[in-house]
């Protein structure tokens, strides 16, 4: 489940990997993406909640076993699908659970995401100069941002119901998603199996292209083996 406010081609590098795994890979964009900023800002968290919901149990019913791999906002909705179905083991890459500007998005967005309905996304800071075909809006959706609030608020509160093998994929040189939200999160979560891998050289994107990649993507791989 690829991040907010992008595509699925920013896990795309990843489900070819997994298909020479003889993986069974699904990536669909969620409701709002991959089309205009004004239609994401027109989208309520929960059609991204509903839109996941259906493509699990849609798979459910050709598949034994199902895995699922979310990468920052898809992270969080994996996490509610693990809250939520008998998700066999769950991969969060990046979950932005806890926002790196708080008040600015629970106070200032949340205020005023009618008014100021979008802003302009800095390369520099999130990582994406290094990114040669990003697939993203350039500019981030406010309205569509404090969805993703609310949607964190309503996550959270299911974590413990979540008990399946997790693995978490976390990168010290993310400056989106901080490491503090390693712990907003697996000490949560019933989970018997809490598995981590932190890399240093990869930053918030951790599936595009990188120094880690080779890494993180077997990591992946041998994890829902």
């Amino acid at each position: 489940i690829h991040g907010f406010a992008s595509t699925t081609y920013e896990v795309s590098l990843l489900a070819k990997f997994l298909e020479k795994h003889n993986f069974r890979v699904v990536l669909d964009n969620l409701p709002g993406h991959g089309t205009t900023i004004e239609d994401c800002n027109s989208t309520k968290y929960q059609e991204w909640i509903s839109f996941a919901e259906e493509r699990f149990a849609e798979i459910s019913t050709d598949c034994e076993k199902v895995y699922v791999v979310g990468f920052s906002m898809g992270a969080i909705l994996g996490l509610h699908l693990a809250s939520l179905f008998p998700v066999n083991k769950l991969v969060i890459a990046a979950p932005v659970m806890s926002f790196k500007s708080p008040f600015k998005v629970n106070v200032l967005v949340r205020m005023l995401n009618k008014i100021i309905t979008k802003q302009k996304k800095g390369r520099q800071q999130s990582g994406l100069k290094t990114i040669a075909n990003y697939s993203g809006y350039d500019h981030y959706p406010l309205t569509a941002l404090n969805e993703f609030r609310k949607m964190n608020n309503f996550v959270y509160k299911r974590l413990p119901r979540i008990n399946c093998p997790i693995l978490y994929i976390h990168s010290n040189n993310d400056r989106v998603s901080l490491s503090k939200n390693i712990d907003i999160i697996l000490n949560q979560v019933n989970s018997k199996q809490k598995d981590k891998l932190i890399v240093e050289q990869a930053n918030h994107h951790l599936f595009y292209e990188n120094p880690d990649q080779e890494l993180i993507f077997n990591t992946v791989c041998n994890f829902i083996h």
